[in-house]
């Protein structure tokens, strides 16, 4: 079956009382328009979703449609490693500086379980990164586990994202 588009989430009235088989995606799936995928039950899944999911991306419990036994077909997003950014002393600045090298390395960026936390996807550059930031202290840990994406604060909305890195060496 190919669907085409969000119909609501699996706690919806609609959707609620149905027996639900997920879709596995990965974290850097999720703002893909084309998936080939099996469900859990071994259902063969194809999306073919319009430009809006470059913007809004798939979320944990969205729902693709009911197949013809009735099973609702949802969306999970599967653990991955992520680093736990701790600011030690948080104000405007040293937020902001940790938000701004996130988002200049083209990474998602979360809120994290208390106002001292920002999450990020784990890779050693930005680890080594972010625990060499001049003059701010952070705590970064490494830690396997599911994004919440209602604490979603930006995304890695499109590849083609028209500015260029150019540097100038000039004094």
């Amino acid at each position: 079956m190919i669907y085409t588009k969000i119909l609501g989430k699996v706690d919806d009235e609609d959707f609620k009382n149905r027996p639900v088989d997920y879709i596995d995606f990965e974290w850097h799936e999720t703002y893909s328009k084309l998936h080939r995928k099996t469900s859990r039950s071994g259902r063969d899944v194809a999306l073919s979703l319009d430009d809006s999911i470059l913007k809004i991306g798939i979320k944990p419990g969205d729902v693709f449609g009911v197949d013809s036994d009735g099973s609702v077909i949802a969306a999970d997003v599967l653990e991955t490693d992520i680093l736990s950014v701790r600011l030690e002393n948080p104000n405007f600045f040293s937020t902001a500086k940790v938000a701004y090298e996130i988002g200049n390395c083209h990474a998602p960026l979360f809120a994290g379980k208390d106002q001292n936390e920002l999450i990020t996807i784990f890779n050693e550059p930005m680890q080594r990164l972010l625990e060499g930031l001049h003059g701010i202290k952070v705590k970064v840990e490494k830690r396997n586990e599911k994004l919440d994406f209602s604490k979603q604060i930006s995304s890695i909305v499109g590849h083609g994202h028209g500015h260029s890195h150019g540097h100038s060496h000039e004094h």
